[in-house]
């Protein structure tokens, strides 16, 4: 029993040491080649391996640079590439992840001269989320916020072109949907809702790319609804605005019908 008894205390005073040298701390294991490279070697492979699209390759230089020279040149262009990386994969996770690093080097870096390229990519990842125009908008609203951010913090950023383009093709996918759920009423002979949803897409959205159908499709269901004097209005705004949209002769024809 004695013996018994002097064992277990001795387990217990392990124990205790153990307790008191207290948690083993992780320290990542890395790779020995990745220390006999410079800053210049390191970025230069990951350069490499980015051009092949090895992704998580590249990654590991890219990485591994800017953890141990973040405020070198080469180490902020590091975490940028990082992002690009994650963008680059292009899957809804891949681009979160992206947009994190991205603001993550804006935050950091707030004066490079990447600011706005790194703003334009944050914008890029909501465009590259975007569901078809039947679908949710959630994504598309994000990416025309995130787009309106960008060209506001960087108004003489050389990217604004970029930016203004790819804003308003997301303003057009807005447009679009509204367009679908008025074409619906339409189908429903809910005219008025019809009218009041084109009404709200022409006045939100000046610049749609497709506002001949806007126009027509107003004219239409204003005259269903017996205001055929607006809605001449609108058949000879396809027609003077528009005369090669595939609109333009229906449009006459609807002219023709409701002459006074």
């Amino acid at each position: 029993m004695k013996l018994r008894h002097l064992i277990s205390i001795a387990a217990m005073l392990v124990v205790v040491a153990a307790c008191h040298r207290g948690p083993r701390i992780y320290r990542p294991v890395v790779d020995p080649e990745l220390l006999k490279l410079t800053k210049e070697q390191l970025f230069e492979r990951g350069e490499q391996y980015y051009s092949r699209e090895k992704w998580q390759k590249s990654r590991t230089y890219y990485t591994h640079l800017y953890e141990t020279y973040p405020n070198d040149p080469l180490g902020r262009r590091s975490l940028l590439r990082i992002a690009d990386t994650y963008y680059e994969q292009g899957d809804p996770v891949n681009l979160v992840e992206a947009q994190y690093k991205y603001r993550d080097f804006i935050n950091r870096y707030p004066t490079s001269d990447q600011a706005d390229y790194a703003m334009l990519r944050i914008a890029m990842c909501s465009f590259r989320q975007m569901e078809k125009p039947d679908r949710d908008q959630a994504k598309t609203h994000e990416a025309v916020e995130k787009f309106n951010e960008m060209l506001r913090t960087y108004p003489n950023s050389p990217l604004k072109a970029e930016g203004e383009t790819k804003r308003q093709e997301a303003l057009d996918r807005l447009a679009k949907h509204e367009h679908l759920v008025a074409r619906y009423y339409m189908k429903r002979h809910s005219w008025t809702a019809a009218v009041q949803r084109l009404n709200f897409l022409i006045d939100t959205y000046p610049n749609y790319n497709n506002r001949a159908a806007v126009f027509y499709d107003l004219g239409a269901a204003l005259t269903r609804l017996g205001r055929k004097g607006e809605a001449r209005l609108y058949f000879e705004r396809v027609v003077s605005e528009f005369p090669k949209s595939e609109y333009a002769e229906p449009a006459r024809r609807r002219l023709a019908e409701t002459k006074a």
